[in-house]
């Protein structure tokens, strides 16, 4: 849920920094602005990807661009991808199509990239969570 959270308020304050800029720039499609947003994520998560890429036996380029894709197909619709299981196997499959991957691989390297690995980071920030939610006994 925190990624999600996250994930709205990095597009939003993308989006409005990008409005603000200079004019003359040409305006990006909503395409080109999700792989930026999808590459961002992904550069932080570079320890993941190469894990996963050992694991699932993937070259890491081809790993990175599996989820890339998915993350940029799924970052604008987020409530479209909870509410419709069509639309997920639909990504997985154009996503499996494009990588020459089967359609089992790229849904469990999407898989265990979002449910099932966590990274230091990402421990420390929950563990800061929880700490500033804990509240000492009064005597």
């Amino acid at each position: 849920m925190k990624n999600i959270i996250l994930l709205f308020l990095l597009t939003a304050i993308f989006c409005s920094c990008n409005s603000s800029s200079n004019e003359t720039e040409p305006k990006k499609s909503k395409t080109e602005v999700d792989y930026e947003i999808a590459d961002m994520f992904l550069e932080y998560d570079a320890e993941k990807i190469g894990l996963l890429s050992i694991i699932k036996n993937v070259p890491h380029e081809k790993a990175n661009s599996v989820l890339r894709d998915y993350l940029a197909k799924t970052l604008g619709s987020a409530l479209l991808t909870m509410e419709s299981p069509d639309y997920i196997v639909k990504v997985v499959d154009t996503i499996a199509q494009k990588n020459n991957l089967s359609r089992k691989l790229t849904a469990s390297i999407i898989f265990s990239y979002q449910y099932e690995m966590i990274t230091r980071d990402e421990i420390i920030e929950e563990s800061i969570d929880e700490m500033e939610d804990y509240e000492p006994e009064q005597y």
